[in-house]
């Protein structure tokens, strides 16, 4: 059976954090639906975002703007609101030091500075533009520890 995870995230501004993590991290626009425009929904001006796909190699991750009615979607809070965060996104890639010097240029929290993992390869941690923590690391999980 073929099984991935992917990460469902939300932002007050959508289109804005989409630019953002294309921009810093590296990911690729895969598929993005406007929604419709709503007077402070987005501080960009421009429509919300009702769904959007984000690919970087074989990982994706799915964002939409906060605010969509439903059970689901409903529930969704900023990490921005609460004051912390409830979940983290973590990304394997070969040269982590690559998308740090981005991230440290973009002028957003890093929360562990890059260093040597403890179990193999180097790893550093940081809150994106709406307080979304990523993890990013060339520590291959599926490596057996012992």
């Amino acid at each position: 059976m073929k099984s991935t995870t992917v990460p469902i995230l939300r932002y007050q501004d959508a289109d804005k954090a989409i630019e953002w993590l294309c921009s810093t991290i590296g990911f690729e626009v895969f598929l993005n639906v406007p929604g419709k425009k709503v007077p402070g929904q987005s501080a960009s001006g421009k429509a919300t975002v009702e769904h959007a796909r984000l690919i970087l190699g074989d990982s994706m991750i799915m964002i939409a703007t906060l605010g969509r009615e439903g059970d689901f979607d409903g529930t969704f809070v900023s990490p921005l609101s609460l004051g912390g965060i409830t979940q983290c996104a973590s990304l394997f890639v070969e040269d982590p030091k690559v998308i740090y010097d981005r991230v440290v240029k973009s002028g957003v929290e890093i929360v562990e500075e890059l260093a040597e993992f403890e179990f193999g390869g180097s790893t550093f941690c940081f809150k994106d533009i709406e307080s979304h923590m990523w993890v990013i690391t060339s520590h291959d999980p599926w490596k057996k520890l012992w």
